[in-house]
């Protein structure tokens, strides 16, 4: 360049305004890195999510600019993107982190917390401080199953014949020391069918296990629905899993770009327990409620960020009324299901109620687990009539009729004293039917039990002959009490006779099949009864023709305990997933009926009817006429001039 040329750009220099650009051109490319939001991201399953979103809002109240990936993808993905650079930050378990990398399972909170900052440091990564919650993997399995096999640990899962089928998402089986198959191996399970769901699908895991299709489940134990009726978690007995801890992962770059993220994120260190995660999870996947909505909330409780004031809509209670055995059986979990599909607003309470019918009667519950038999009341002088309060909302199954006796004790002639439910049940409504078409019921007694605990041990003493349980096939309370070489399953050809079918023809002959249960080697007669989630039709003639909904009474704009509204009854019935229709000799909502198509009116009447018709027809047409002629031309009815007399 010329001397001309570099005193030219020694004079542009000095101006200071040139100075001036210049300077703040290179203060905007030093700060460009500084300027770029950061990139927040997070697994797909609701609790990461939650998780996610409370730090994104925690690092804008820091004064940081963020774009959320909420969700980005599985572990791996994640954790692949954090290295990257695509993602700056994202909760991160302890236990993943660790399994991923082939390291040993670690149960010892600070072995696991230095264990995994050694890990992650040489990446460039930060582990920060744990939120609290203790979370990990764990096998669940259905109650009854649990009670029938006495089932509490992983181990005895293991030990029961055949394979064990199971449902869990597309991650777990794709991990080496944690996953599905590193747990077969280490507990020495007979893995049959798998069904594999998304990640982000955890209802359809629970929904598989419920219906049967499985018999466990890979869970969170933080997970929503691990609290459902029915499901029950596998204790670790061999500590196969490592501890689960969730904390941010971050990118070390960004902690030095914005040291203040550091301090916000600790905030959560210890905060959140497991309790308020699964109940966080709940208000998302049981309630609707959109996940940011919820993570806001939750740090607002916290203290961690303003409240603002949210118009909160009221959350109601359904309850569920179920008999006091249950707890051992399937069909109270389809119910159950088939409420949370249709209210997911609705808090679920699941009650056991000696007679759940007086239950849903007296409107403690909104609905009942109800069999056919305990939807006719028994009169004084044993007449049978229908309960004309409560109605059927759709089919949950069947139950059997399930007779035990001592093995000295099977006839039916001989026995004094036979031990059922209170009085008013399914089994104690059964027995008196069984009895009194048999003509028993002046020989035979008809014991209350109201501690079922106690009727084997009832049984065992010759204080009863039998016990009668109305109870779905492979029932574990059953199954519990067979156990006792002294009992046996009792074929009730004697009691089930056709007298039976025409006084009570809601109990249908049926049987057992022989290996419903390990005693039963043969087939064995009884009677079944469909098994309906009903609800209460109101008492007032006046509600129980309306559908639920706002009502007027003098002074009060209110909302009266109607019937259940028509297509909420028919959105039960499919929700419950049964191939068959409410028994047509039970009372069942009218939203079960389909609608059709409205017909012409043919005019019909006899000769009698007709002439009559037309006799009055005639009269009317005659009144008309009558009415509407003109008055003659009298001038004595005009007002005028009257005429001389003569």
């Amino acid at each position: 360049m010329s001397a001309l040329g570099n005193g030219r750009i020694g004079i542009l220099l000095k101006t200071p305004a040139l100075l001036a650009l210049l300077t703040l051109a290179l203060l905007l490319g030093g700060c460009g890195e500084h300027l770029k939001p950061v990139r927040i991201g997070s697994q797909d399953f609701t609790e990461q999510k939650l998780l996610a979103e409370m730090m994104a809002l925690l690092a804008e109240d820091a004064g940081v600019r963020v774009e959320r990936a909420i969700p980005y993808g599985d572990n791996r993905k994640s954790l692949q993107a954090i290295q990257r650079g695509v993602l700056d930050a994202y909760p991160e378990y302890d236990g993943s982190l660790l399994s991923l990398s082939g390291v040993p399972r670690i149960r010892d909170p600070r072995t696991a917390t230095t264990a995994v900052r050694e890990l992650v440091t040489p990446l460039g990564l930060r582990w920060l401080e744990p939120f609290g919650v203790e979370d990990g993997f764990a096998v669940a399995i259905r109650r009854d199953l649990a009670l029938r096999d006495d089932v509490t640990t992983i181990s005895d899962l293991a030990a029961l014949p055949g394979a064990i089928s199971f449902a869990a998402d597309e991650g777990y089986l794709a991990r080496p020391v944690d996953g599905l198959y590193a747990l077969a191996r280490r507990y020495g399970l007979r893995l049959g069918q798998v069904a594999l769901f998304p990640v982000g699908d955890r209802n359809a895991i629970y929904n598989a296990l419920a219906e049967q299709q499985v018999n466990a489940a890979e869970v969170f134990m933080t997970d929503a629905r691990l609290d459902d009726y029915g499901i029950v978690a596998l204790e670790d007995d061999l500590g196969f899993y490592s501890i689960y801890r969730p904390a941010p992962l971050v990118r070390e770059a960004i902690l030095q770009r914005h040291p203040q993220l550091e301090a916000a994120w600790n905030k959560l260190a210890g905060r959140i327990s497991s309790d308020d995660m699964r109940s966080l999870n709940a208000r998302v996947e049981r309630n609707g409620e959109d996940y940011r909505d919820v993570a806001k909330r939750h740090l607002e409780e916290l203290g961690l960020l303003p409240e603002a004031p949210v118009a909160r809509e009221p959350r109601g209670t359904v309850t569920l009324a179920v008999s006091p055995l249950s707890d051992m059986g399937y069909l109270p979990i389809r119910a159950a299901e088939a409420i949370h599909e249709v209210m997911p607003a609705r808090r679920l309470q699941v009650t056991e109620q000696p007679v759940p019918a007086d239950a849903v009667r007296d409107g403690s519950a909104r609905f009942g687990l109800l069999g056919a038999e305990e939807l006719f009341d028994i009169g004084p002088e044993g007449s049978i009539t229908r309960i004309q309060d409560i109605e059927a909302v759709g089919a949950a199954g069947s139950r059997l009729a399930h007779i035990i006796a001592r093995d000295d004790a099977t006839d039916p002639l001989a026995w004094e004293r036979v031990g059922t439910g209170t009085k008013g049940s399914g089994s104690w409504k059964t027995a008196w039917m069984l009895l009194d078409a048999a003509g028993l019921l002046e020989q035979v007694e008809v014991v209350q039990i109201r501690n079922p605990a106690q009727a084997g041990e009832r049984l065992a003493e010759g204080e009863l002959d039998a016990l009668v349980g109305m109870v779905e096939e492979g029932h574990a309370g059953i199954a519990k009490l067979l156990e006792d070489p002294r009992f046996t399953l009792v074929d009730m050809t004697r009691l089930a006779g056709a007298n039976l079918a025409l006084r009570y023809p809601f109990l249908r002959p049926a049987r057992i099949p022989a290996g419903s249960y390990p005693t039963v080697e043969e087939t064995l007669n009884t009677v079944s009864s469909q098994a309906v989630l009903a609800t209460r039709i109101p008492k007032r003639e006046d509600d129980a023709l309306r559908e639920s909904g706002p009502a007027f009474v003098p002074g009060v704009f209110t909302r009266l305990p109607q019937r259940l509204p028509f297509d909420t009854a028919l959105r039960l019935s499919l929700a419950l997933d049964t191939p068959e229709t409410v028994d047509p000799l039970l009372p069942a909502s009218p939203g079960l009926t389909p609608d059709t198509p409205p017909t012409k009116q043919r005019f019909t009447a006899d000769v009698f009817s007709a002439l009559l018709n037309g006799v009055a027809l005639a009269f009317l047409v005659v009144m008309v006429l009558l009415y509407l002629r003109p008055l003659p031309a009298n001038p004595e009815l005009r007002g005028g001039e009257q005429p001389a007399d003569d």
